[in-house]
């Protein structure tokens, strides 16, 4: 990792889509929906509200706290034509849509789909059950017009792992596969195919407490998952798998990668970060963000929220898009364009929103 600073003023910046307006003319303040000030308000305030009394907050205003530098990793504007896939893991679909944050994540999913304009929105860790899955999607698609949902619903365990995808109206499909790796019916993948590449969206099992599932993890889940992209990409297709992938594969995805716990800890083993550099030979694949940005530190997409770690960047990168080698070639009809972790849509840490972009080039 790179080295640390001194602490700075720490702010949260909502997305323009989601700032605080210039104030309304009173006519038009008497129009405006009670429901929609109340999102706004709540909206501009869960960015003041993001320093809460934690350890991280508690080091800065004691002037005892280092955060982590990240290095800038400017965005591209969007292609004329390809694919945009935006994943986020938001640990709980129905505390997003009713919980005691609900405005305020909300207004923050809004403002990235409106800024975005994913083709595929891959929600992973939504711990429905099915007979929950309609009114949750009434829900989500009253938020997000324009879309389409594809469940992956976790039947072993209630409560428990789940991936929808939320696929924008108009784009081709050719195919939806529901929970295709591993037979275990956690809802851990949706996999979508396009005319031109296989998408699929994947919460991978994480290690656990204890690393009680790590066995499983390694031996099982990781051959099964690279088996099955081999025999998407067999068909002709190029792959991109992109979601929560439960792993921090180099030294600069973690940002205290010499504290002595972190080999014992999930999705920092020694054996997991070695599984995952199996999974980019096998195809070869290639790590999307680091294909871009190979020197990248502080490119983090979690943060403890426990210990307000957002508030200095002391996060891990376990959310990836791994991608065909192809779409990393020069000249390839369909190629890498974009991949960031979009930070500003959670103050709070925990996960952010990952993104991935593919460019189509014109046929001559």
């Amino acid at each position: 990792p790179s080295p640390a600073r001194a602490a700075q003023p720490v702010s949260c910046t909502l997305p323009p889509a989601v700032a605080t307006m210039p104030p309304k003319k009173k006519a038009d303040q008497q129009e405006e929906a009670p429901a929609a000030k109340k999102t706004a308000a709540a909206a501009s305030a869960i960015a003041a509200n993001a320093s809460k009394i934690t350890t991280s907050a508690k080091a800065i205003a004691a002037g005892k706290a280092d955060m982590i530098e990240r290095t800038p990793t400017p965005r591209k504007p969007r292609a004329e034509s390809g694919l945009v896939l935006v994943h986020w893991n938001v640990g709980g679909l129905n505390g997003l849509l009713n919980g005691k944050n609900a405005d305020e994540r909300k207004a923050l999913l809004s403002a990235l789909v409106e800024a975005e304009k994913p083709d595929v929105l891959a929600i992973s860790e939504h711990k429905l059950q099915q007979k929950n899955v309609a009114a949750a999607e009434a829900a989500l698609l009253g938020l997000l017009p324009g879309y389409t949902a594809h469940w992956a619903v976790c039947t072993a365990k209630n409560g428990y792992s789940g991936v929808v995808c939320l696929v924008r109206s108009g784009v081709e499909v050719s195919s939806v596969s529901l929970d295709a790796v591993e037979s275990i019916n956690e809802g851990r993948t949706v996999s979508i195919e396009f005319p031109d590449c296989h998408a699929v969206a994947a919460y991978v099992p994480n290690a656990g407490q204890d690393l009680k599932r790590l066995d499983y993890r390694i031996d099982t889940w990781e051959p099964a998952m690279r088996s099955y992209l081999q025999t998407l990409q067999a068909s002709g297709k190029p792959v991109v798998l992109f979601g929560d992938l439960n792993v921090a594969h180099l030294d600069a995805d973690i940002w205290n990668v010499t504290a002595k716990h972190v080999p014992k800890s999930a999705g920092c083993t020694p054996r997991e970060r070695a599984a995952f550099g199996a999974l980019l030979a096998s195809g070869p694949f290639v790590d999307c963000f680091r294909q871009l940005w190979p020197d990248a530190s502080g490119a983090f997409s979690y943060w403890s929220t426990r210990s307000g770690n957002q508030l200095l960047n002391r996060g891990l990168r376990l959310d990836y898009a791994v991608a065909s080698a192809s779409l990393a070639a020069p000249g390839a009809a369909l190629s890498l364009h974009d991949c960031a972790y979009l930070a500003e849509y959670a103050p709070n840490g925990d996960h952010a929103p990952s993104l991935v972009a593919l460019a189509r080039t014109a046929a001559a």
